[in-house]
């Protein structure tokens, strides 16, 4: 009975919410996935979307920029007819000039089953999806079923082209989460830096010197803990 009593105390402090952002709650065990050599969970990819979304795009009023969920990303790729999700997508996805969509290996139906995270990045000056992937091509298939199950959803003339990207590979098999953050400050930047027009040879390769992956998960953890304290005042 102490050993149950143990355990249930330790999941409940787990699952205690450490800080509310907009949509985003971090609980403990969210967190803890910031530690070095931790598989990012999806909530930390929230988390860094939404703070992105309203400290550095939202600026910017020249470029329409999507970030993508990944709750939101998982139901688009598992729904039957994706069109039937129309209301709950965010407005004007048919017209925003960039789309960020990470993109995940789990499988519907089965909790916690992912285990890699990638990105991929529709561009609608180049009709095309953008793959980035730290690991090869592992999550290749799972990000040709999310282009086609969004690509309905576009409003495009034509079909998409699906153009995998040259990228840093992680040397873990922990870290595809901050490469995919890393990545998405990367691009961000350059889009807003030159109102969508990035030249092709700047999306179709990432290097190690572009990204910041040796900070993500230090940064992310400040971030948080300074946010945390500030509600607590």
């Amino acid at each position: 009975m102490e050993r149950f009593l143990g355990w249930a105390s330790r999941m409940s402090s787990s699952s205690k919410p450490l800080l509310h952002y907009h949509d985003v709650v971090i609980r403990q065990h969210d967190y803890d996935t910031l530690a070095d050599h931790c598989w990012l969970n999806d909530a930390i990819l929230d988390f860094h979307m939404e703070y992105l979304d309203r400290n550095v795009i939202s600026s910017d009023s020249k470029l329409k920029i999507l970030l993508l969920r990944p709750g939101m990303v998982e139901l688009i790729v598992h729904i039957q007819d994706p069109t039937y999700l129309s209301s709950a997508l965010p407005r004007d996805l048919d017209k925003a000039d960039a789309i960020f969509i990470p993109i995940n290996d789990s499988r519907p139906l089965a909790a916690y089953s992912g285990s890699h995270w990638s990105l991929m990045v529709f561009l609608r000056r180049f009709n095309a999806f953008f793959y980035y992937d730290s690991m090869g091509q592992s999550n290749g298939r799972e990000a040709q079923l999310t282009r086609a199950q969004l690509t309905p959803l576009l409003g495009l003339q034509h079909s998409p082209a699906f153009v995998p990207v040259e990228t840093p590979q992680q040397n873990n098999s922990a870290d595809c989460g901050v490469y995919v953050i890393a990545i998405t400050d990367n691009l961000v930047q350059r889009l807003l830096q030159t109102g969508g027009n990035v030249p092709p040879e700047r999306l179709t390769r990432i290097t190690k010197k572009d990204i910041r992956v040796k900070h993500i998960r230090k940064d992310l953890r400040q971030l948080i803990r300074s946010m945390q304290q500030q509600q607590q005042q």
